[in-house]
């Protein structure tokens, strides 16, 4: 497969060199501002490209038939992994006697003394 000039093998090296020159940047303005922190949010925006450039860079070297075949497996096994946890979350759920707002039950409330000590939960 030919993209104006590039064969499908040599993308992964390219895609690689990429990462690699761009880390290194990001390391050299890390070095020279010891404060600048980068947000939670460009950091997920950048790892979501990466994988997205990597998924369209596969199935590009795969071929459509056999990519098409692939994402089939990979939808049945998403399938398989997401009813199984479904079904652990439900057992775990009613086992642990939990809510389902993801509080813990309240604590039950002290037994009465039978002293009559004030504010104890006995007479007051």
């Amino acid at each position: 497969m030919n993209t104006q000039g590039i064969e499908a093998w040599q993308l992964s090296i390219l895609i690689t060199a990429g990462v690699v020159l761009v880390e290194a940047a990001v390391n050299a303005v890390l070095r020279r501002q010891a404060s600048f922190v980068l947000h939670q949010r460009v950091r997920t925006g950048a790892l979501a490209a990466l994988v997205a450039l990597t998924v369209i860079v596969f199935v590009a070297a795969l071929g459509p038939s056999l990519a098409d075949e692939l994402s089939s497996v990979a939808a049945a096994v998403a399938t398989v992994v997401a009813l199984w946890l479904t079904y652990r979350s439900y057992h775990s759920t009613h086992e642990s006697g939990m809510t389902g707002t993801g509080e813990p039950p309240a604590p039950p409330p002290p037994p009465p003394v039978p002293d009559g000590t004030p504010g104890r939960g006995g007479e007051s």
